[in-house]
């Protein structure tokens, strides 16, 4: 019987193209041969190599021993077999359970190295992946590679997975979902055959937001919304329906169900993911007593799902001046902007108190196609103690409403970049300023430009924005 280094050497020579005698047809491998090589894995390179040739060319033993020796490896041993590992995969379960070790060890090339090879692996990686989608640690990876690889095959197990306790709150779980229903041939049937099973309300919710983005299964959605909605009532859970539910196709249930949230949600967060549902799904005017929500952060959202609604125009404007509130005030001030009725109040905003608002109203007006306002901006670009993003705003209201008025308040925000010590709000203020003149282009403006090119102490950096190149220009050379 031969030696194992001598069968060794007879496998190298026979790899390396030097074999010319007729091949002799050599014994098969013995599981002792196989022990002796994954102990020399963790040898010098020489008698690595040569082990590992060994192995990937014993089969079944090979692959038992592998197994088998596993958990005796050195980190560097276990490197150099996934190689062999792979080869074997195919045809041997013994290597597919010492991959799927490998890829809960801990070591993350070691895992990733593992999933790669189950990937590659056909049938038996497959099931081997599978089995790893249920641990946390590793199985998000595996999830995604098995929906790439496999994505009818994918659907179920992943179903399977979110029914597990804390499978709904694995977030790499539902994006694999999403793509294994996205790269199907035919998805529904596997969810809905899932539906029928009668899982967990949570993981029907975490399922659902994972499919909310697919056009294809919006059918399946609506179910599985309609499934969720009579059983549910855990924050995580509802939250995920809601925000699902403005995918969904239409419902009677999803739309009573979405709505009631506005009014009996306790958690603030559940009651603004309502008015967003209640949006999306076109039926926003149940967003309308949201307005009178007592927390900010849903009035804001209410207000701002209610832009352009006649219905609540008065309530909107009243929060616009009247709410404690800034960002309920901005957000209110934003819902107005196509409405003329309510101009005087967006004009009102620019002297708000706060900077959110104030700001907010210019960036309103800079759109507008009137001029409505400019007094009150005016006043506060020139204002030298203004915050900077309220100055910001009327820089750009000044460029697209084409100002040339504003050209010496312009040069004003620019010098206040002059100081050494200058905060970096106002050094881009004095950048975003020489730009609107340049963009004015009228005489008056480029008179400006002209003055600060002479003036001492601005910056290197704002000098060279006045060298550059003219801008086409975009207004009318007459005064206002």
């Amino acid at each position: 019987m031969a030696t194992p280094s001598s069968r060794r050497a007879t496998q190298l020579v026979a790899l390396a193209g030097f074999l010319v005698w007729p091949a002799v047809t050599a014994a098969a491998p013995s599981r002792a041969e196989m022990d002796v090589a994954v102990r020399e894995l963790g040898g010098d390179h020489d008698r690595a190599t040569a082990a590992r040739y060994e192995l990937q060319a014993g089969g079944r033993e090979a692959a038992a021993a592998i197994r088998e020796g596993w958990s005796t490896m050195s980190p560097l041993a276990r490197q150099r077999v996934l190689p062999v590992l792979r080869i074997l995969a195919p045809n041997h379960d013994e290597a597919v359970d010492a991959l799927v070790e490998a890829a809960r060890s801990g070591d993350e090339t070691l895992a990733e190295r593992a999933l790669q090879a189950l990937a590659a692996s056909a049938a038996r990686g497959r099931e081997g992946m599978i089995r790893l989608i249920v641990d946390p640690s590793v199985g998000e990876r595996a999830a995604e590679l098995l929906a790439r690889s496999a994505p009818d095959l994918a659907i179920e197990p992943l179903l399977l997975a979110m029914s597990e306790a804390g499978g709904p709150d694995r977030p790499g779980l539902r994006d694999a979902l999403a793509v294994a229903a996205q790269r199907a041939k035919s998805p529904r049937a596997a969810l809905l055959a899932w539906l029928g099973t009668s899982p967990p309300a949570a993981a029907v919710a975490s399922a659902a937001f994972g499919l909310a983005a697919l056009e294809r299964v919006r059918d399946v959605l609506t179910s599985f919304v309609e499934y969720a909605v009579g059983r549910s009532g855990d924050f995580p859970t509802i939250w995920r329906l809601l925000r699902s539910a403005g995918a969904a196709g239409p419902s009677a249930s999803i739309d009573g169900w979405a709505e009631r949230q506005i009014r009996d949600a306790e958690p603030w967060m559940l009651r603004a993911a309502a008015v967003d549902a209640v949006t999306a799904r076109g039926q926003r005017e149940h967003a309308r007593e949201a307005l009178a929500d007592p927390y900010p952060r849903v009035r804001a959202r209410a207000a701002s799902a209610l832009s352009g609604d006649p219905g609540t125009l008065l309530a909107r404007a009243t929060l616009a001046r009247r709410d404690a509130w800034p960002m309920v005030r901005a957000a209110a001030v934003t819902s107005l902007r196509s409405e003329p009725d309510a101009l005087p109040v967006i004009v009102a905003s620019i002297d708000d108190p706060m900077s959110l608002v104030r700001a907010t109203a210019i960036d309103v007006l800079t759109t507008s196609p009137h001029d409505e306002g400019w007094e009150r901006i005016h006043r506060r670009l020139r204002a030298s103690d203004e915050w900077p993003k309220v100055t910001a705003s009327a820089i750009r209201y000044a460029a697209a409403h084409c100002r040339t008025d504003a050209s010496e308040s312009l040069f004003r925000v620019v010098m206040r970049a002059a100081p050494s010590n200058a905060l970096t709000e106002d050094l881009n203020n004095a950048a975003e300023a020489i730009e609107a003149l340049r963009a004015i282009g009228t005489p008056e403006a480029v008179a400006v430009l002209d003055r600060l090119r002479g003036t001492p102490g601005v910056p290197p950096t704002l000098k060279m924005a006045l060298e550059a190149p003219a801008p086409a220009v975009r207004c009318p050379t007459a005064a206002h």
